[in-house]
C-alpha cells in the first residue's frame, strides 16, 4: 500500500514505521527535527514491541504537493485534535475518490470533522489505546498497551472493506489491530474514561486512583458520565454499556484500579506548558449537548477550568 501519515509525532511514527517495516510505501509528515532524523537515520523503535530500526520511510515537513500516480491507499490523521481541520485541509490534494481517511486520534469529534471534509464514505474511525512517546528526534518508545487498536466505520456507506484491509495489514505489521463493527461505541467509551479522569487529575494534581476517594471529585466524575450518556443518547450514539449506572460500575470496579497510579496526559501538558485536548473531551461533550438541547454543565465547567489553567500557565489559546 501507499500510505500517508500526517502528524507523525509519537503515535503517527509508530503507525508509519511498522507499516514500512512490513514493506508498505510510507510517507510521514511531521516536525522538522524528528523528520530530519528519520530521513537521515531511519526510525528507531524501542519498548514492549521490541527494538528495531525502520528505514526507507519518506519523511517530510509539509504535505506532498501532489499524490503519487494512483494516489494513496490510505491517509492517517495523527495530529492533536485541535489541529484536525488544518490537517484535513493539508491532505485534501492527496485524498482520492476511494481513499480511506483514518481519524487516528483521541477524543470526540474528529471522525465528524473528517466526514465533513471527505464524506462518511471515506471516513474510518479509530480507537487507539497504547502508549508511545518520542524519546529524541528519530526515536520512539512503545510504553504500554491496554487493548488492540480498533478500526471501523460509523455509517452504512462507510469504507468497511477498506477499513478491514487496513486493520489486517496493520496487525500483520505487528501493530496489534482489529476491525470493529462498533467503533463508535469504543470511541465513546474511551471518551467517557478520559473526560471523567483527565481534567480532574490534572487540575487537582493527583493520580487516577485518588480521585474516587475525594467525595467532590467522585461527584463530578459521576456527573461527567451521566451527562455523556444523556448527550450520547440524544445524538443516537452507540453506547456500551447501555446505561450510565452500568458504565460507572465498570469504571470504578474495572477501569480505574489498573491505572490507579497514573497521572493524566493533561497533567504532563500543564507541566510542559502545551495546549491540552480538553476540547475533544469535556468541551466536545458540552458542545454536542448544546447542539442537541441537552445541558452538560459539569463538562462545560471542567473545560473552562482547564482553559483557565492553560491561560494561567501562559499557554496561548487556539489561534494565539
Amino acid at each position: 500500500m501507499r500510505v500517508l501519515v500526517f502528524g507523525a509525532g509519537a503515535m503517527g511514527s509508530a503507525v508509519g514505521g511498522f507499516l514500512a517495516g512490513a514493506g508498505h510505501d510510507v510517507t510521514l509528515v511531521g516536525r522538522g527535527p524528528h523528520m530530519d532524523a528519520v530521513a537521515r537515520d531511519g526510525l528507531r523503535v524501542t519498548g514492549i514491541w521490541g527494538d528495531r530500526v525502520f528505514r526507507g520511510l519518506r519523511a517530510l515537513t509539509a504535505a506532498p504537493d501532489a499524490p503519487p500516480p494512483g494516489g494513496y491507499d490510505a491517509v492517517f490523521i495523527t495530529v492533536k485534535s485541535y489541529d484536525t481541520e488544518a490537517a484535513l485541509a493539508a491532505v485534501a490534494p492527496c485524498v482520492g475518490p476511494d481513499t480511506p481517511v483514518c481519524a487516528y486520534q483521541n477524543g470526540l469529534g474528529n471522525a465528524e470533522k473528517t466526514a465533513a471534509r471527505f464524506g462518511w464514505e471515506r471516513t474510518v474511525g479509530v480507537r487507539a489505546i497504547y502508549g508511545v512517546r518520542v524519546t529524541e528526534p528519530g526515536a520512539i518508545t512503545i510504553t504500554v498497551i491496554a487493548a488492540p487498536t480498533a478500526l471501523g466505520v460509523f455509517r452504512p456507506e462507510g469504507p468497511a472493506a477498506a477499513a478491514r484491509r487496513l486493520a489486517e495489514a496493520m496487525d500483520a505489521a505487528r501493530l496489534p489491530t482489529v476491525y470493529s463493527e462498533r467503533i463508535e461505541s469504543l470511541i465513546w467509551g474511551k471518551a467517557a474514561y478520559n473526560a471523567a479522569l483527565n481534567p480532574l487529575s490534572a487540575l487537582l494534581d493527583v493520580p487516577y486512583g485518588r480521585l474516587p476517594e475525594i467525595p467532590e471529585a467522585r461527584e463530578m466524575m459521576d456527573a461527567v458520565i451521566a451527562e455523556l450518556y444523556a448527550v450520547g443518547r440524544a445524538r443516537g450514539a452507540d453506547l456500551d454499556p447501555p446505561t450510565a449506572d452500568a458504565y460507572r460500575a465498570l469504571f470504578y470496579e474495572k477501569l480505574v484500579p489498573p491505572t490507579a497510579a497514573h497521572y493524566a496526559s493533561m497533567h504532563e501538558d500543564f507541566a510542559r506548558r502545551r495546549r491540552t485536548e480538553v476540547d475533544a473531551m469535556n468541551g466536545a461533550l458540552a458542545a454536542f449537548g448544546e447542539a442537541a438541547g441537552v445541558p452538560a454543565p459539569v463538562n462545560a465547567l471542567l473545560a473552562r477550568m482547564v482553559h483557565a489553567r492553560e491561560r494561567a500557565l501562559g499557554i496561548p489559546p487556539q489561534g494565539g
